[in-house]
């Protein structure tokens, strides 16, 4: 159960990318970089998600939104080792030292992430969609930090210990 829950939870979320939410053209980056964030919790979290399951998520999230093929999926391993590497502030019970450590990795992963989009299109792109996806991960980041524990916890409960054949 404790392997299935990070990765159902990350599959949900790549699936909704794929929904016509009808969001601004400005604001179409949003839900990939939220998958990148939880790529990055489940990982600073300790979840069982290995790095190559996050960038299949992230492959798997560019044949849904119809980008170019491993563009998600490198930004979503980017996110599972700094995630590995925030390890040690997700022991804390304090959500504001991950939330401050996510800050600087999504400063970073938007600006790698506009840079790889130009250089793919051979143009300087539109920056205004990244910074708007890097703000809106930012500030979303507690409340998925906050429900991917309560989810943790709850698969964690859910967990029976085998009786081997004992009478009960």
């Amino acid at each position: 159960m404790n392997a299935i829950v990070p990765a159902l939870s990350i599959l949900l979320a790549v699936l909704s990318t794929s929904l016509p939410l009808g969001l601004p053209a400005d604001a179409t980056f949003i839900l990939p970089f939220l998958i990148v964030t939880m790529v990055f919790v489940w990982r600073a979290l300790r979840a069982e998600l290995p790095a190559y399951a996050a960038m299949l998520f992230g492959l798997l999230a560019d044949v849904t939104t119809g980008g170019p093929l491993g563009y998600w999926g490198l930004m979503a391993l980017l996110a599972a080792s700094a995630g590995g590497l925030a390890r040690p502030l997700a022991l804390q019970r304090n959500v504001y030292t991950l939330w401050l450590a996510w800050l600087p990795c999504v400063a970073s992963l938007a600006t790698f992430g506009w840079l790889l989009a130009s250089l793919y299109f051979f143009r300087w792109i539109d920056h205004w969609p990244f910074i708007i996806a890097a703000s809106a991960s930012f500030a979303l980041c507690p409340a998925l930090l906050y429900g991917l524990r309560k989810l943790r916890s709850l698969g964690k409960l859910s967990r029976r210990v085998p009786d081997y054949g004992a009478p009960a």
